[in-house]
């Protein structure tokens, strides 16, 4: 893509797209909506707007110009404190955060966001190269939309989540998972503590969840879940894998039952595979009732 030199006198540059509309903001060019100059108000004020936080400028260029599709007004930025000063200063639809960013680090970026009750609700994509840890995975499963690592197909997924996102307001891998219920509202402000220890598997019962309007917490082995029932009374309800590695989901419904603040309340036992017996051998357990996966809502949550 070819820009035009219509200088400005902050030295950036302005060109003309014919759809959507983009401004990297610290990369010294802007890209307006096709009516040009005149119409910068009106694509302030587009509903949906994306804000790209990238410090590699040829990356963030990549992504701007594979956003220019999308009925959006994009907004690119190179750093993290730039990202900070753009949300505290306009809403924003969607964000596609970079975790490696000098100064203020992507994860930052992302405990800023959840430690403002206004930004907590934005849609928050994570879009990286870097090898994840398991820690680092489920924490970010639950700030996130979704985590998209670089390689060769990636942007255009990540395109394709982005746009589910501004479409529909979930994006496309959580969509997947959906199975079209409508929020029950008895269920809503019911805290529930997800023990799983596939990643996966924690996306999609957190989307699920949200969906109704619960407040998740989410870990990924028995000795987390029993850690976090000893320092939290206030969950209403635990949903437990039964295959996971070191205390399986069996034994830790046991002990989940010798703690004062969770013998009377519910728990639902997990499977991948629906076997003979199972129901019983979870029931045994201390288990409220047993579902196989995929799980919904009616199912999973008694309160």
């Amino acid at each position: 893509m070819e820009y035009p030199d219509n200088g400005r006198p902050d030295g950036s540059h302005t060109a003309r797209q014919p759809v959507g509309t983009a401004v990297a903001v610290g990369a010294g060019w802007h890209v307006e909506a096709s009516s040009g100059l005149a119409n910068r108000e009106q694509a302030r004020t587009l509903e949906r707007t994306l804000l790209v936080v990238e410090d590699d400028p040829y990356q963030r260029q990549h992504l701007v110009d594979l956003m220019s599709s999308l009925d959006a007004h994009t907004i690119a930025v190179g750093s993290g404190e730039e990202a900070v000063a753009l949300l505290e200063d306009q809403q924003f639809s969607c964000v596609v955060l970079d975790l490696g960013l000098p100064g203020l680090s992507g994860w930052q970026v992302i405990d800023h966001m959840k430690s403002r009750k206004a930004l907590r609700s934005i849609p928050l994509l994570v879009y990286t190269a870097r090898d994840l840890t398991k820690k680092e995975e489920l924490k970010l499963g639950r700030a996130t939309k979704t985590i998209v690592i670089k390689e060769v197909r990636s942007p255009e997924r990540l395109k394709d989540e982005v746009s589910a996102v501004l479409e529909g307001g979930e994006s496309a891998s959580v969509q997947a998972g959906s199975n079209g219920t409508e929020p029950d509202m008895a269920l809503a402000g019911k805290r529930v503590l997800i023990v799983d220890d596939d990643i996966r598997n924690i996306y999609a019962l957190t989307a699920m969840l949200e969906r109704q309007h619960m407040e998740v917490t989410s870990v990924d082995s028995g000795q987390e879940a029993l850690d976090t029932l000893a320092a939290r009374t206030d969950i209403d309800v635990a949903l437990v894998d039964v295959m996971m590695p070191e205390m399986d989901g069996y034994e830790t419904m046991r002990k989940m039952r010798d703690l004062a603040s969770f013998i009377e309340r519910p728990i639902i036992a997990l499977t991948a595979k629906a076997m003979k017996g199972d129901r019983e051998k979870c029931i045994e357990a201390g288990a409220s009732d047993y579902i196989a996966k995929p799980v919904n809502t009616g199912s999973c949550c008694p309160c």
